[in-house]
């Protein structure tokens, strides 16, 4: 028997952004930032504006993009559900700098 292959999978992950923090409500920013990794390397971070959306356009968006999940601070729950359904994991609650929320999220910060 050979060695096991151990599948990797890559993960992207939007924050919407207010200036260099996470915006404190999704829908109330247009920009998002979205990070590929693969478990805790980046391998491409893309900043999306998408306009004169609102959250409901943003949220399918996000999917057309096949972001898996979405770092926010405030989210309606109608948002939070409709993501949730679709497979995309919601982490709410989140606040301050996007460089400190990404570091964390790769595991560089304690």
């Amino acid at each position: 028997m050979g060695p096991m292959v151990i599948e990797r999978s890559k993960t992207k992950t939007a924050i919407p952004l207010f200036g260099d923090r996470v915006s404190p409500h999704f829908g109330s920013s247009s920009r998002f930032l979205v990070l590929v990794r693969e478990n805790e390397t980046l391998l491409d971070e893309v900043v999306f504006d998408f306009k004169e959306a609102g959250p409901m356009q943003q949220a399918r968006e996000l999917l057309n993009l096949g972001v898996g999940e979405v770092i926010c601070g405030g989210i309606e729950r109608r948002f939070r559900e409709w993501l949730g359904s679709k497979g995309v994991a919601v982490i709410e609650n989140q606040k301050g700098r996007v460089a400190e929320v990404v570091e964390e999220l790769l595991g560089r910060r304690e």
